[in-house]
């Protein structure tokens, strides 16, 4: 039973996990510019914005999210208008491609003050849609996975 266990802990260990990475991309300060202008980065990721002074703001050239103190339609009542405070902004890229953005006090889509992310690797597919009665079968296989160890390790004991 014992040996079971320890077989089932260890490949939990072996299942590959995803590690996520932030990059910074400083927005304004000395020059009304964004730095760096062009990060790579892979699915999954995040972005971080940080103003270093000036009236800024990140505003992607999709209109996929428009931030400053917060992002437009993030729940918590965020603002994406150009904005002078110290403001700090992240965003998470869960699609491969190209994304460009701009500051719309000094830029436009490819002018003046804008910048690219480029989102490397796969788009991973979307979650499985939960089965009715999913959980109870994970918990039927459990059981049943246990009860075949306690079965194997009494066959072991009497032999």
């Amino acid at each position: 039973m014992k040996r079971v266990l320890l077989s089932c802990l260890l490949l939990a260990l072996l299942v590959p996990t995803a590690h996520a990475a932030t990059f910074i991309v400083n927005v304004g300060g000395a020059k009304n510019a964004f730095s760096p202008q062009t990060v790579t980065i892979d699915v999954g990721d995040t972005v971080t914005f940080v103003n270093k002074g000036g009236d800024h703001n990140v505003n992607a050239d999709n209109g996929s999210f428009r931030c400053a103190r917060g992002c437009d339609g993030d729940g918590m009542g965020g603002n994406g208008s150009p904005s002078t405070s110290n403001w700090v902004a992240s965003i998470t890229f869960s699609k491969a491609g190209k994304v460009g953005y701009f500051c719309e006090t000094h830029g436009m889509p490819g002018a003046g003050m804008y910048g690219t992310v480029i989102v490397q690797g796969q788009t991973p597919p979307p979650p499985p849609q939960p089965v009715p009665g999913g959980s109870f079968l994970i918990y039927l296989s459990f059981a049943a996975m246990l009860a075949l160890a306690a079965a194997v390790s009494l066959r072991r004991r009497r032999n």
